[in-house]
């Protein structure tokens, strides 16, 4: 990540975190406050929406709901993929084909279809929303991991160490996972943009685990307020800001 933008993403930490620690999390409504302009008082900075709600703790709150579903999730998937791959590495040619076969069956389902139908069926909680990601995302670690595994497995310490006579849970705990921690990394940074535009678009669609809790995710305020954008377009503009922002920010090394 550039100078630049990691100071950029420092300041919209802070900006982002300074809404959380000065406000409650914006769950009520407030009638008083209906669409209150923004720049006018200290108390609603960037004022409020058709709900008397402040725009301010709902950008603030939305993005902490979103990365609190995202990061988990991300990890989570990448944690299972390692885990499919380890079996898959381990285990004779015909369970790693059936592996392979089930990969290439998830792949070719829409990942958002996969996602969606899980949601459905189950609900939308904080349990369930890293569930559907995982399933949807998977088999796209999976891929990437098993490339990367082939190339370390031909590589020759991998071969002097079977020759000594360890086995394949040995050279894959010692010598191949400390080779995918580079992996990993690009896993997470390439993954969790696409995870938060998930959760975003889950949360446009009506799909929110953090409604009683947090407030609105991030993209029910974006339909909430669309209609009243004349009124209130910060109310518009700043859950935008806020997905645009993760989604450049971590997507960056």
């Amino acid at each position: 990540m550039s100078k630049p933008m990691r100071v950029y993403m420092i300041c919209f930490s802070v900006f982002a975190l300074l809404g959380i620690f000065s406000f409650e999390a914006p769950n009520g409504i407030d009638l008083d406050a209906v669409n209150y302009p923004a720049f006018e008082s200290w108390s609603h900075p960037f004022g409020c929406d058709r709900l008397g709600r402040d725009i301010y703790a709902l950008f603030s709150f939305g993005i902490l709901s979103t990365l609190l579903v995202a990061i988990p999730a991300r990890l989570l998937t990448i944690a299972f993929a390692s885990c499919v791959s380890l079996f898959a590495y381990v285990s004779n040619r015909f369970l790693g084909f059936i592996l392979d076969q089930l990969s290439y069956v998830f792949l070719s389902i829409p990942s958002l279809l996969i996602a969606l139908l899980i949601v459905s069926g189950l609900g939308a909680n904080f349990i369930t929303l890293p569930l559907a990601i995982l399933l949807s995302d998977w088999a796209n670690a999976y891929e990437t991991i098993k490339s990367k595994l082939k190339e370390i497995n031909q590589s020759s310490y991998i071969h002097s160490s079977f020759v000594m006579g360890a086995g394949k849970v040995h050279v894959f705990r010692f010598h191949i996972l400390p080779s995918l921690v580079s992996i990993f990394s690009f896993l997470f940074v390439t993954g969790v943009p696409n995870v938060i535009m998930a959760i975003a678009l889950f949360s446009f669609l009506g799909v929110d685990w953090s409604g009683d809790f947090l407030g609105p995710g991030l993209g029910e305020q974006i339909a909430f307020s669309a209609d009243y954008f004349d009124k209130s377009p910060l109310a518009v503009i700043m859950p935008v800001f806020g997905i645009v922002s993760m989604i450049v920010g971590i997507g960056r090394k």
